[in-house]
């Protein structure tokens, strides 16, 4: 397996940046919407925001899913859920190509999503997440004959990056709100 596609497919699947005075990183949870019992009703903001981060976890569940069984099915359907071209053409050939080195991943992503930016009056409302990804406990392992088990983590790749999303909210498709982007920045530690 090639270095630079170790990379981009343990990278798959991450946005944002790391948030907390501590850089510590907690398994990520949807926030529920500011409700009426807390003094205020929830915005149209509000709202967009929360279904885009539904969305985004949604992206992180089934990527997690497919990462651990490659092999297992074709995750096409599953992916479409919560991905839209150009991102689901990209995670599927990510997702094939792991099941073709053969290997899965093992142990869990920590992420801490937020939401960067807002654009709900565009002809496609859009919203943008940066998460910060730690995989200091998530490892590439083989699954081929005599080297099962074996860890194929590449050693130059960094722990604890910075992932952005740009989720987009499609009328066309019932007002769904799929991740359409993402992009790793392994450059930018968290």
């Amino acid at each position: 397996m090639k270095p630079k596609f170790l990379i981009t497919l343990l990278a798959a699947g991450t946005v944002a940046a790391c948030s907390g005075e501590s850089g510590a990183l907690a398994p990520s949870s949807v926030a529920p919407p500011v409700s009426s019992s807390e003094g205020r009703v929830p915005t149209a903001e509000d709202l967009a925001k929360q279904k885009a981060l539904e969305a985004y976890e949604g992206y992180w569940r089934v990527s997690t899913a497919a990462e651990k069984a490659p092999r297992s099915k074709d995750w096409r359907s599953d992916l479409g859920e919560y991905l839209v071209d150009p991102e689901l053409t990209r995670h599927l050939a990510e997702i094939q190509n792991l099941a073709s080195v053969p290997s899965h991943m093992e142990g869990e992503y920590r992420r801490a999503p937020a939401v960067t930016a807002v654009s709900l009056h565009e002809q496609d409302p859009r919203i943008k997440i940066t998460d910060c990804l730690d995989r200091t406990q998530l490892h590439l392992v083989s699954d081929k004959p005599g080297e099962q088990g074996q860890v194929l983590d590449n050693p130059d790749q960094p722990r604890r990056y910075e992932f952005r999303a740009e989720v987009v909210r499609y009328a066309s498709l019932s007002d769904r709100w799929l991740v359409q982007v993402v992009e790793v920045a392994l450059d930018k530690p968290c």
